[in-house]
């Protein structure tokens, strides 16, 4: 993945675009264009702690990218326009309000036509971390089968996501809290194990661990509260309760029909109500804020949220 920071450009130099878009991956640029006078390429690309965005479009060209084996995830979706995806003897046509994945460990190619596009970039171990903390398939056993979406409902889910998550990380102001970094990580993770084909979908699940004493549960519920305001990862809490991974997921089904992260996402919430009512009138504090730094980032789905669980918005909390 490319180095850390926020990065703009819009150009009609055609080798300033190829060198720009080397921060998204690096790659053999083909270019062709009926108007050299009408070629336009724009690139926003962000690069955060595990997780990286880019918004990109190729006006008044076809772009073509030769791309050696990488060892990120390399997502997106086609805003407007089209492309290919090209690797070994297989070629996916990716139409307009398409998604696609990039294939990993082998070379591939890329083609798109006077296209704009949405991408989210994401390390392997981060994938694979959540990958076996959800099923517990190994992280060395954690395979991409397919370019293209499982379905037309996650089509439409990964497009959704992929804009928002681009929306929150491809911003000349982003600021992300560390707790909403957090949250927008795992969005993306779990997103791309849901919508393209991959080993957690057919792998056999692992043996069940057998009894685990609620005492456990009870250390890793302490732990939470302890360091809620923290990024943490379903295998920290395991090792905190003194468990394995796969019994903390299932304790937590067994004992309080949730997982470990549901918990602490409550235990979030909770921190999010106490501070509404403490905030005095006239020191600026606003929901929104508020729930950005506990790792809110929907706003409606935090509103909902709110609204289930203590009877009213958050906003009226703000102001009683």
């Amino acid at each position: 993945m490319a180095g850390p920071g926020y990065f703009e450009v819009r150009t009609r130099d055609r080798e300033v675009a190829a060198d720009a878009l080397q921060r998204v991956a690096a790659h053999r640029p083909r270019m062709r264009f009926a108007d050299p006078e009408a070629v336009t390429v724009s690139l926003r690309n962000a690069n955060f702690d595990g997780l990286g965005a880019d918004l990109m479009r190729f006006g008044g060209l076809h772009y073509g990218a030769a791309v050696d084996p990488m060892d990120f995830l390399l997502a997106g979706f086609i805003v407007d326009g089209r492309g290919a995806v090209q690797a070994r003897d297989t070629s996916s046509e990716i139409p307009r309000h398409g998604g696609f994945l990039y294939p990993t460990g082998i070379p591939f190619a890329a083609e798109y036509e006077e296209a704009t596009l949405a991408t989210v970039r994401i390390p392997l171990p981060v994938i694979a971390q959540v990958a076996e903390a959800a099923t517990g398939l190994p992280a060395a056993d954690l395979r991409f089968e397919a370019v293209t979406p499982v379905s037309e409902s996650m089509r439409r889910y990964w497009a959704a996501t992929a804009v928002h998550l681009t929306r929150h990380l491809a911003a000349p102001d982003a600021n992300l809290p560390p707790l909403l970094l957090d949250q927008l990580r795992r969005l993306a993770a779990a997103s791309l194990l849901s919508v393209f084909p991959n080993t957690t979908m057919t792998a056999t699940r692992l043996p069940d661990p057998g009894r685990v004493p609620p005492a456990a549960v009870r250390r890793a519920i302490a732990f939470m509260d302890a360091h809620a305001d923290e990024p943490l990862t379903a295998a920290t809490i395991a090792a905190a309760a003194g468990i394995g991974v796969r019994g903390l997921q299932v304790a937590f089904r067994r004992h309080l029909d949730q997982t470990p992260l549901e918990y602490l996402r409550r235990i979030r919430l909770d921190r999010v109500h106490r501070e509404l009512q403490a905030a005095e009138p006239g020191e600026g504090a606003t929901v929104k804020a508020i729930a950005r730094r506990w790792g809110f980032a929907n706003p409606g789905r935090f509103t909902a949220e709110y609204r289930n669980v203590y009877g009213n918005l958050p906003s009226r909390t703000l102001r009683t």
